[in-house]
């Protein structure tokens, strides 16, 4: 069994880089959602979870647009400018800035609901 799981992840790159990122996705984000989920239950656990992972995001992506990495250009060698290198980190950021403020507003109905019961 060992070695027909190397041979199959070793017999292409891209198939083993797309399943260890999403198994440290799952990892990561699921063990943060398993400590929420014990101490403040399923529903706000996931709510408080999300708007986390979503705020970690928006900063993480907003630190990499402003401080890109930067240096002197060869005259020789054509690359990605100043811009064209933040293009994915800036969509990055405002994709991850609409998901915080998706479970932002959801946490704000959530706890609007728990004041009408």
């Amino acid at each position: 069994m060992r070695e027909l799981m190397r041979e199959l992840l070793s017999a292409n790159l891209f198939v083993t880089g797309i399943l260890l990122f999403i198994a440290a996705i799952i990892i990561f984000y699921g063990a943060i959602y398993l400590l929420t989920w014990t101490n403040l239950g399923k529903k706000l656990g996931f709510l408080v979870t999300g708007a986390a992972v979503g705020g970690w995001m928006t900063i993480g992506s907003l630190l990499y647009v402003l401080y890109a990495p930067r240096g002197p250009r060869p005259v020789q060698i054509e690359g990605l400018g100043p811009f064209e290198i933040r293009i994915i980190p800036i969509t990055y950021m405002v994709v991850s800035f609409i998901i915080f403020v998706a479970f932002v507003v959801a946490l704000h109905q959530y706890e609007r609901a728990q004041e009408g019961d």
